[in-house]
């Protein structure tokens, strides 16, 4: 050439054939005729080197060194560097082409701002011709002029997707060439091979100038970029990107000795290593077939933490959690982490006057008793924000959509410093898991409270049991309400659940400061019943029907029943359900009661009746007995609050009939009553007989006695088995079965049975024929 070049323009080559031609021309295409290309060719295997050497012989700008191995674009880039001789540099891959009027423009930018490095404008074709798609628009300059630490930031801002292609600047040479003093010599990366070389070149840049002006098209999909996921092997490429950013950790670290903002460097590095990892994970779930998912993530947790690629994911593709929170592995105890819990957070739907919200405001109570910072948070409006109790810190998520719930959800778990979170919607939304993600991603760990039967989800027909199953390892701990919910979670190899009792409710601690034994009813029993008219869990109308038994016995009687109207029953229609069956003379509804009407109507009464198919932890049980009311109920055998308590009288499930005959037989013998009534009022005693504030330290910081976690015993075993097949044939018999993919009620039963019936038979083979006959009774062919 008989001028000196003023743009080095670097193309790294790997068997380009097919593109390769049309890239040299756009070089040599430029207004600005003084450049030089130089072509690095990697070992290429197909026509590639010929065509590069056909151009060397037309014209001399262009040069040709070839490696002997494959070295990857890494080291292609490094050997073009080292043999520009201008002062500054483009690099342009061989698969895609240069405006022509690249090099002037982004030259001249360069002289004009004394700039060390120029950003400019991209088009990105995709495969089938469009441009201006949402990934060009990410690829446009953001920033005008940048100076010192403020390059870095501004081009890897903190929080942000990390952007780092190398054809996107015009370099000075000397600055791309002291980025690579700091990557061995031979060093080869198979994915993301220009990232980290950015990352440092911003690093150490001093100037960075932009315009807006598209010099460089860009074809998406035509290197690595964009392909599919069908094999492990792709999956580990696309995985190889983590030990791209991996490899300049470091460099960072000799870096931040002397850069002027030392804690700036290593967040950006940090995010930016966060960013690449979520990204991998993000591609991987997009990109992969079904057939090859579950390798591909296996995988990806072999190159990265788990709690870096829950993090990575969390921050950067957030709508990823979804698919994400069935592929980790369990979290981990890390005992430090543990002992310097301060800060928890409860959380629910919304605050309303129910079991939860009463229970969660209780834990709060007894939380800051404890001496831990308490938030409670609601993912949904319309909060009765009266029930808030004084100086408590309470917050809604605002956002409109899932993924900014979740944005909002992190902001909270950062800005509140969160270091435990107890979720209290485990049975009410399937949504659960990615909320713990994202905690998990703000250093923040997740206990998931449930607050009924594991059979709950079987009688409702829903899949939730298999949720909480599959996604339990996005829990530190998964509490239940008795210790037969708690084996059977231990049954299906959630090893890290336990059970607690629920605390007392304000009732509950009235009641047992006067608490004291009733007198026995003198031929006529009044009975109460209190709590939401819903009959779907509740059986309320049952209520009805052991009023028409107790009047066929001839028992003088009358039954209150107290509570707000529900979504399938109202007092309305439950008077009108009396009425047609004969019976409103002695049962009414009468609404909701509270404060002192409440205390003053079970007062009056002789005893508590309850028809519930299925409770969690039913504390109207305790309310009652702590002013001395025996009670009646149907059995609910694993409910904590009913074992050893002598004060109950318990009969086959929906069996209005048998309830009946053992109200009339204690209503009959004031002798039994006596007993029932004192045996009541220390059973009460003896729920509220806890140190809560211990408890809930134990079960925040990991220290929770080992009785609290029991191992399942062949009785439990025979019991859950038991208790999954009434209600699965309940939920059949109300139209709901479990699942819905086998084609016959029974098969669909059986296949939610099945995988406890299998980890049952794993501990006790013994109950192979028990085992065998419900299968048979569900008539699975």
């Amino acid at each position: 050439m008989s001028t000196a070049p003023l743009v080095s323009i670097i193309v790294p080559v790997y068997n380009d054939e097919a593109t390769i031609a049309a890239t040299l021309d756009s070089a040599l295409a430029q207004s600005l005729s003084e450049i030089e290309i130089i072509c690095v060719d990697d070992a290429s295997t197909d026509a590639s080197l010929r065509i590069l050497e056909s151009y060397q012989e037309r014209d001399p700008r262009v040069r040709v060194i070839r490696h002997d191995r494959n070295l990857s674009a890494l080291q292609s880039r490094r050997t073009g560097a080292l043999s520009a001789s201008a002062d500054y540099l483009l690099v342009l891959d061989g698969d895609d082409e240069l405006e022509p009027n690249a090099a002037r423009v982004a030259l001249e930018l360069a002289h004009e701002a004394e700039a060390d490095l120029v950003g400019f404008g991209v088009t990105v074709i995709e495969k089938d011709g469009r441009t201006g798609g949402s990934y060009e628009g990410r690829l446009q300059p953001a920033h005008r002029v940048l100076d010192g630490a403020a390059v870095l930031q501004g081009l890897f801002p903190i929080g942000k997707p990390a952007q780092g292609q190398l054809w996107r600047y015009l370099f000075r040479t000397d600055l791309f060439r002291s980025a690579y003093t700091h990557i061995a010599d031979g060093t080869t990366l198979a994915r993301v091979n220009d990232l980290p070389l950015m990352f440092l070149i911003a690093a150490l840049a001093t100037r960075y100038v932009s315009t807006e002006t598209r010099l460089y098209r860009y074809h998406f999909g035509r290197g690595g970029s964009g392909q599919q996921v069908d094999t492990i092997e792709r999956a580990e490429f696309y995985a190889s990107a983590i030990a791209s950013i991996d490899l300049i950790r470091p460099a960072v670290d000799v870096l931040a000795e002397t850069y002027s903002d030392p804690a700036l460097l290593r967040e950006s590095y940090e995010s930016t290593r966060l960013s690449i990892v979520g990204y991998v994970c993000s591609q991987l779930i997009d990109r992969s077939d079904s057939t090859v998912l579950d390798d591909a993530l296996s995988h990806l947790h072999t190159v990265a933490s788990a709690d870096d690629i829950v993090r990575g994911t969390a921050r950067f593709y957030p709508a990823k959690l979804s698919t994400l929170k069935f592929h980790l592995p369990a979290v981990g105890t890390d005992d430090s982490a543990v002992a310097q819990v301060r800060s928890v957070a409860l959380v629910t739907s919304s605050l309303r006057s129910g079991g939860v919200t009463m229970v969660m405001l209780a834990q709060a109570h007894y939380l800051r008793q404890a001496g831990f910072e308490v938030i409670l948070v609601a993912r949904s409006g319309g909060s009765d924000r009266t029930l808030v109790p004084a100086g408590t810190t309470f917050i809604e998520l605002s956002g409109r959509t899932f993924v900014e719930r979740l944005q909002d959800w992190a902001a909270i778990c950062r800005r509140h410093q969160v270091d435990m979170v107890i979720d209290h919607q485990l049975l009410y939304t399937d949504r659960w898991p990615e909320f713990a993600l994202m905690a998990r991603a703000e250093h923040a760990r997740t206990i998931g409270w449930i607050h009924n039967s594991f059979a709950r989800p079987l009688y409702d027909g829903n899949d939730r049991l298999s949720l909480i199953e599959k996604c339990s390892n996005a829990l530190a701990r998964l509490v239940t309400l008795s210790p037969l919910d708690s084996a059977y979670f231990a049954l299906r190899g959630v090893s890290h659940s336990s059970y607690l009792p629920n605390p007392p409710s304000p009732l509950l601690n009235e009641s047992l400061s006067q608490s004291t034994a009733k007198k026995s009813p003198a031929g006529h029993i009044e009975l109460v019943w209190w709590g939401r008219l819903e009959d779907r869990t509740k059986k309320v109308l049952d209520l009805i029907e052991v009023a028409v038994q107790l009047k066929a016995f001839g028992v003088s009687f009358h039954l209150t029943v107290i509570g707000p109207d529900w979504e399938d029953m109202t007092a309305k229609r439950f008077n009108a359900h009396a009425r047609r069956r004969g019976v409103s003379d002695c049962v009414k509804a009468v609404g909701p009661l509270r404060g002192a009407r409440l205390t003053e109507a079970i007062d009056a009464a002789d005893a508590f009746v309850s028809t519930s198919i299925i409770e969690g932890y039913q504390l109207t049980i305790a309310e009652a007995q702590a002013r001395g009311l025996p009670v009646f109920m149907y059995e609910l055998p694993w409910l904590l609050l009913t074992q050893q308590n002598e004060g109950v009288v318990a009969v086959r499930q929906s069996d209005p009939r048998a309830l009946a005959a053992k109200i009339a037989e204690v209503a009959g013998n004031p002798v039994r009553y006596q007993q029932l009534s004192h045996a009541a009022v220390e059973a009460a005693k003896r729920a509220r007989d806890y140190d809560f504030a211990a408890l809930y330290r134990g079960v925040v910081t990991d220290t929770l006695p080992a009785e609290f976690s029991p191992q399942p015993s062949l009785e439990d075993a025979k019991e859950l088995l038991g208790l999954s097949v009434f209600y699965s044939e309940r939920a059949r018999s109300r139209g709901k079965s479990p699942l819905s993919v086998p084609t016959s009620r029974g098969a669909r039963a059986w296949s939610t049975l099945a995988p406890a019936g299998r980890a049952v038979l794993g501990l006790f083979p013994r109950l192979r024929p028990m085992v065998h006959r419900v299968k048979q009774r569900l008539r699975v062919d």
